[in-house]
């Protein structure tokens, strides 16, 4: 795009369509995660086999992800962002009309696939038509879509699954999906762009579509497995790390790389990636760990569990508008190193939560995570092209996006094996003491038959109560890890300080 800004209710519009898109695809991805059961069911397959409606999303998209510098220099900003809307939501469609099972994964998988250049190019589009003075603002309304659309999904999904079916999961994207398109080419497509030719870089990306596909299938599959004690799980690790080793290799030499790894010499930009890597991570771990805790051991539905954990959003809504000035006046590095102190302090809240912990407590913990996250994604963005040539701006935007999309999943993997194997832990440390001899087995017991209860359902009733304690003990072992790492990433803030001589397409509005 040149730089002919717009102005008045024709930015306010192309804004909020921008933004929109954003929401559509970041919602994808959480809002299938509860609707698992019900897609099962009416398929005829197992709810283990029902998780590839997710998995194969994810691949697809996180294989498209860092080619979306490459793809915008071939086609043209615009002119990629309205054909992947219209695409995904053609297999929106197609995924909500699937006859099968393996139809459904096919269409999901051509679904994240199509829908890959969308968040980047938002972001960079969101960068190209405000003014610099505007920036700032809009990409905090932009961050707070990026943020709180993960925590809408699995409430929205569970409330349509349950009430409705569950291909209006997908169908709601349609009408979204063709009026997004429309506004954003009816006000841009005068600035599109002339695309430039270019050899394809296959191996490249071969290399990437099986480094990302082997270690998705090993992240989202790996605790079922049982991890590196499963043949299955080792081959597929093995066969990430050389991928992704190769890759690294041939892209560092390749004239026209389909990953540009040399920005990563760019100090600011390698801190973006070390924050949004460790960050991201914990974050939709917690996303996604809290709600299966509550769901599982403190016999929320899915909807209450929604409910309980939804105030993480009112923070970055009502702020949003408040954070370009607090950006402009203390700069990008102050607000961050509070993002993770705020982070570190909802962490430790959590690590001494029990289980007689209400909604509005579990509420209130989840709030704290959203005074996070109103420091969070914003400064982060900012960071990563603070001192990127403008050049490189979609570039840079693709390998960002793409490692947020894959530490996601990692999150989720490893704080839910965590979780898991704490409780067994606890379950053994704690059950120990409950042995048949013991005085304390004899109290509960005998409490538990005052109640009408036999011997073997006294039994059953205690287990249950020992599993929910030890799952609230691993839920505490893992937000206590939580706190301290973000704490440590403190350390790393010094690298992110801007180049004094830099002529990058930075984002202050002082710009």
């Amino acid at each position: 795009m040149n730089e002919k800004y717009l102005s008045g209710i024709s930015l306010l519009i192309v804004n909020i369509a921008l933004s929109l898109a954003t929401f559509m695809i970041v919602l994808d991805y959480s809002i299938a995660n509860v609707s698992i059961p019900y897609i099962a069911g009416d398929l005829g397959v197992s709810s283990d086999q029902g998780t590839y409606v997710i998995t194969s999303f994810a691949v697809g998209n996180a294989i498209i992800l860092p080619m979306s510098g490459w793809l915008t220099r071939r086609i043209g900003a615009v002119k990629l962002l309205c054909i992947s809307l219209l695409l995904f939501t053609f297999f929106s469609w197609i995924c909500g009309a699937s006859l099968s099972f393996p139809m459904l994964v096919v269409c999901r998988f051509l679904q994240g696939l199509v829908s890959g250049p969308l968040i980047p190019l938002s972001q960079t589009l969101t960068i190209s038509c405000n003014p610099p003075e505007r920036r700032t603002m809009a990409l905090a309304f932009w961050g707070m879509v990026v943020i709180t659309a993960p925590i809408l999904g699995p409430i929205l999904g569970g409330w349509i699954s349950y009430d409705y079916t569950w291909p209006w999961i997908f169908y709601i994207n349609l009408p979204v999906g063709i009026i997004s398109a429309a506004v954003i080419w009816h006000f841009l497509k005068q600035y599109v762009e002339k695309p430039s030719k270019g050899a394809v870089d296959w191996v490249g990306f071969i290399f990437l579509a099986i480094g990302v596909g082997t270690l998705q299938i090993f992240l989202d599959k790996g605790q079922q497995y049982d991890w590196l004690r499963s043949e299955i799980m080792t081959a597929l690790i093995i066969t990430s790390i050389i991928a992704f080793t190769l890759l690294i290799i041939w892209e560092l030499y390749h004239p026209t790389p389909l990953i540009e790894l040399k920005l990563f010499k760019i100090k600011s930009f390698s801190a973006s990636i070390i924050f949004i890597a460790v960050a991201y991570a914990i974050y939709f771990g917690a996303v996604v760990l809290v709600p299966l805790w509550l769901q599982t051991n403190m016999g929320y539905t899915s909807i209450w569990a929604g409910l309980a954990v939804c105030p993480i959003g009112i923070a970055p809504f009502i702020l949003a508008a408040f954070m370009g000035k607090i950006f402009e006046k203390y700069g990008i590095l102050i607000p961050l190193g509070i993002c993770f102190v705020l982070f570190s302090i909802a962490s430790f809240y959590t690590a001494f939560l029990d289980t007689d912990a209400d909604i509005w407590t579990i509420g209130f913990s989840r709030f704290l995570v959203g005074c996070a996250l109103v420091f969070f994604i914003t400064p982060l963005i900012s960071l990563s092209v603070q001192d990127l040539p403008t050049d490189k701006l979609s570039s840079g935007a693709g390998i960002f996006h793409f490692v947020r999309a894959m530490v996601g999943g990692v999150g989720t993997s490893v704080f839910t094996t965590m979780w898991i194997r704490r409780s067994v832990y606890h379950h053994e440390r704690v059950g120990s003491a409950l042995t048949p001899a013991s005085q304390n087995t004899d109290e509960m017991l005998g409490a538990l038959g005052d109640l009408g209860l036999t011997d073997d359902r006294g039994l059953e009733v205690l287990n249950n109560l020992l599993n929910d304690q030890a799952a609230m003990l691993a839920i505490n072992d893992c937000s206590y890890l939580m706190g301290w790492i973000f704490l440590a990433l403190l350390i790393f803030l010094p690298m992110g300080r801007k180049k004094k001589t830099s002529r990058a397409a930075t984002l202050a509005p002082s710009e």
